[in-house]
C-alpha cells in the first residue's frame, strides 16, 4: 500500500497507527515521548483519542474472530512486491 497509496487512499484519506509506525503521506502515529520529557497536551490529546478509537477497533475484531472462527486462522503474508 505504501509504494501505490495514491491506488490506496484519497488525498484526504489517512492510517492512523501506534508510534512504532513513521509518519508518512498516509500513516498519522501517535506521539513518541522525547527523551527525559513528556508529549505536550495537545498530543496528549490526541493519543488518547486515537487510543480510545483502537480499543473499539481491537474489540469489533474480537467480536467477529468470536463469531466466525475461521477469522482467527487468517494470516496475512506482506512483500514489498506488487502483487498482480
Amino acid at each position: 500500500m505504501a509504494l501505490r497509496s495514491d491506488a490506496h487512499f484519497k488525498h484526504n484519506q489517512y492510517l492512523l497507527g501506534d508510534s512504532a509506525f513513521q509518519v508518512s503521506a498516509i500513516m498519522i502515529p501517535a506521539f513518541k515521548n522525547p527523551p527525559k520529557a513528556q508529549v505536550n497536551p495537545h498530543q496528549k490529546y490526541f493519543n488518547t483519542k486515537l487510543a480510545k478509537a483502537r480499543i473499539k477497533s481491537e474489540h469489533c475484531i474480537g467480536l467477529l474472530k468470536m463469531r466466525f472462527p475461521y477469522l482467527r486462522e487468517i494470516r496475512v503474508k506482506l512483500s514489498k512486491t506488487e502483487s498482480t
